[in-house]
């Protein structure tokens, strides 16, 4: 995910469980709705991040199936999508503990034992949701960087780096925004310097970034195989392939709708957050799985020119770089 997961302070959210009208009124909900709507939400965040997670798992799976099947050795734009992956599911992971601890209902209805250890656990399943987003897309830049070259090479450099740095800083601010850590899930003495507010911004920011970037990357294809001397049908097919990142980014701008969850001492409204950054992860591996996919479909179906990028030697060289897929 490209924001930080941000859960109220401690001393916040304590306030919201021991209050019964002040935090949130029978009538609001993760959505604001009626009382009439679900006053739990755990079963449906459950569902949908794992229901998430594994159509990523599916694809993935199929990619590297992809890749042994043509006996082709793995790279490390495999590798980092793998972590990605692993980050994607551990997130999910630390998420049903969550609900375990009540997450996903109103903050009068979480029980005070359970304050500091949801507190706790949302900081970690927001943690590795900003690292299986940025891997995941980093994944996806490294596989572009095996076909590309002059301005082009240099523009996917720019953003592979960039983007690790914001979204890399951004994974970091979550653990340094309060000294002692623990001060984040404990409360106590100590002190909080980032305010709720300006996280917020940050968290905007680093969401549009996001997105820009797989929008980018998503249409940098276009300019690399347009001009590939291939069938048209074999070039549309490539670059639809090589463009579902559009999603991903649509995912990320999403994501900013939700970011006024940040600060809100009823965490029932962090569910609708917790759900468009598992699907940011989950939509990335899914596209930088894609093209590998129409590889091995094409090689199934016996195509009569070579498929792209099922065979990177649209490029000036024959290098190992350009062949590995």
């Amino acid at each position: 995910m490209s924001s930080t997961i941000a859960s109220p302070s401690a001393s916040d959210a304590t306030a919201a469980a021991t209050s019964t009208s002040s935090a949130a009124t029978p009538s609001s909900t993760a959505t604001g709705s009626s009382a009439t709507d679900l006053e739990d939400y755990s079963l449906p965040l459950n569902v949908t991040i794992w229901f998430l997670s594994g159509i990523a798992t599916l694809f993935l799976t199929l990619r590297l199936y992809a890749k042994i099947w043509r006996k082709r050795p793995l790279w490390w734009d495999d590798y980092v999508l793998i972590a990605g992956w692993l980050s994607l599911i551990l997130s999910c992971a630390f998420l049903t503990v969550c609900t375990h601890f009540d997450l996903g209902k109103h903050g009068e209805k979480i029980k005070p034992k359970n304050l500091s250890p949801l507190l706790k656990y949302s900081y970690f399943a927001g943690f590795f949701s900003i690292l299986a987003a940025v891997w995941s897309k980093s994944s996806f830049a490294i596989t572009l960087l095996g076909f590309s070259q002059g301005r082009t090479r240099k523009v996917i450099w720019f953003i592979l780096i960039s983007i690790n740095i914001v979204m890399g800083g951004n994974a970091l601010l979550q653990w340094i925004q309060c000294w002692p850590v623990p001060k984040l899930w404990l409360g106590g003495e100590g002190v909080c310097w980032l305010k709720f507010p300006k996280a917020r911004a940050i968290n905007t920011v680093v969401a549009v970034y996001s997105g820009t970037a797989d929008i980018v990357l998503a249409l940098l294809p276009w300019k690399i195989i347009w001009n590939a001397k291939i069938r048209r049908s074999e070039k549309l097919g490539a670059l639809f392939a090589m463009s579902m990142g559009v999603f991903a980014g649509a995912a990320s701008f999403s994501k900013i709708l939700t970011l006024v969850a940040i600060g809100n001492a009823d965490m029932i409204t962090l569910v609708s957050l917790y759900i468009v950054a598992t699907a940011e992860g989950a939509i990335t591996i899914m596209a930088a799985s894609i093209p590998i996919l129409r590889a091995l479909f094409h090689q199934k179906s016996g195509p009569t020119t070579p498929s792209v990028p099922s065979s990177f030697k649209i490029t000036v060289d024959n290098s190992p770089r350009n062949s590995r897929v």
